[in-house]
């Protein structure tokens, strides 16, 4: 009778590299879904960035519309002022950033700045019209202060229109802080100069609260 041999169990070796290459195969696959989601949170909030940051560019556009309007305008009126309200648009509410966003306004451009989920976003326009950054009482007075008239039809100036020009610009480089909640004046006038041909006039468009 021959006696068989019984196997058991403690016979087999441990087959340690396959549970190493399992666990290594398990770790992969957990970091590979970190990654994954990670990127998916990333692009979601990518996304979000660039919508925040195209409402804000729209809003500038849009205000540059409208001070690139009154330029345009060709109404014989003089002094006809324009009202422009950025809580009136629709993609202000729909904006992250409602009552958030800054308006700065010189005579070169409008800029807006906005904060939303701590990120900082700015949207910036040139104006195509010369435009100053304040209302007609000051643009009188700058100019009565430097040239002893204020350019008014009644008052014109006798200065050099470069020279008006040039004033006129460096003037209006600061920028003005406007609210966003409020009406904004939009207005175009009028600077006369007196020359050897007659009186001339050239335009402003005045941007303030």
């Amino acid at each position: 009778m021959k006696s068989g041999k019984t196997c058991t169990i403690k016979e087999f070796p441990a087959d340690e590299s396959a549970w190493a290459d399992f666990l290594i195969s398990k770790a992969a696959l957990v970091l590979s879904s970190i990654v994954f989601f990670a990127a998916l949170f990333q692009l979601a909030a990518g996304f979000k960035d660039l919508e925040a940051q195209e409402e804000l560019d729209f809003l500038a556009r849009d205000f540059k519309a409208a001070v690139d309007g009154a330029g345009a305008e060709s109404s014989p009126e003089d002094n006809q002022e324009m009202s422009y309200r950025f809580d009136e648009n629709e993609v202000f509410f729909s904006s992250p950033f409602r009552e958030n966003i800054e308006v700065y306004v010189s005579g070169e451009y409008v800029c807006l700045k906005g904060e939303s989920s701590g990120e900082n976003f700015t949207a910036v326009r040139p104006f195509t019209f010369r435009v100053l950054p304040f209302n007609e009482s000051e643009l009188r007075g700058k100019l009565y202060t430097r040239f002893g008239s204020d350019g008014s039809e009644g008052y014109p100036l006798s200065a050099d229109f470069q020279e008006i020009s040039e004033f006129l610009r460096v003037s209006g480089t600061g920028e003005a802080v406007l609210k966003a909640d409020d009406n904004i004046s939009i207005r175009k006038e009028h600077v006369y100069i007196k020359g050897s041909g007659g009186v001339s006039a050239f335009e402003y468009i005045l941007v303030y609260q």
